[in-house]
This record gives structure tokens, sequence and C-alpha cells, in this order.
């Protein structure tokens, strides 16, 4: 999974990191934003392969960046990421262009299952 690169969206810094080590230890680049800004920022720089989005947020909620990801044409599959799994929340995160929405604390095994296809699955141009 070299050359992968994974952007990690959380307020939550040591949530941030600890995905961000797992990644590394996967020899996967990743790069945290904190903000709206932060991810707007990191996506003018860098072509992201996957967005980690965590759900709860503030000032803008993962729901609010999703949202402005949508407007803006993005087609890097987006994991919203949640402590608070809901099945409406989940339908309306899917609705908006989530891929897949995942419960914290993380389940390390389903992490590596969405690493696998999303970043090991063929690109269909």
């Amino acid at each position: 999974m070299k050359d992968k690169k994974i952007l990690i969206v959380d307020d939550d810094k040591n949530v941030a990191l600890m995905l961000q080590n797992y990644f590394e230890s996967l020899k996967i680049t990743s790069h945290i934003a904190v903000d709206l800004q932060g991810v707007l920022d990191l996506l003018n720089q860098f072509l992201f392969d996957l967005i980690f989005l965590d759900y709860r947020m503030s000032p803008h909620t993962g729901k609010d960046i999703l949202e402005r990801l949508k407007i803006m044409g993005n087609t890097v599959p987006v994991i919203m990421m949640s402590a608070y799994k809901r099945n409406e929340t989940a339908y309306e995160m899917k609705r908006l262009g989530a891929s897949e929405y995942i419960g914290k604390p993380y389940n390390f095994e389903e992490i590596d299952r969405i690493l696998k296809n999303y970043l090991l699955k063929p690109k269909t141009d």
C-alpha cells in the first residue's frame, strides 16, 4: 500500500494520531486536518486515495465537511467515523456521499477491511 495517501479529519488530535501511527505501521502516508480549513488546505496540496472523517467536530461537523466535499466534486472515498453510530445518521451520511460509516472505538479488523477494499482494488477508468 506504499504510495497511498490518507487524509484523517478529526478534531481530537489523539484519535487522529492513533490512526496516523497505525497507517504508518502499514507504510501508508497520512495527513491530519482538525478543521474545515485544514481539509481544504491539504486537498489543495495532495491527492488522497481515502479520507477518514469524524462526524462530531466543532465548529464545522463532519456532515458540513462532507457536504462541502460533495459541492467540490470530491471523488475520493470518504469513511465517516463516529462514536454515535445510529442508522439514520449512517443513512444520511451515505446519501451525502460517504462510502462507509464506522463506529468508535475503532475495530482495526474493520479498518483493515476498508483499506483493502479502497486502496488495493484496481482503479477503473
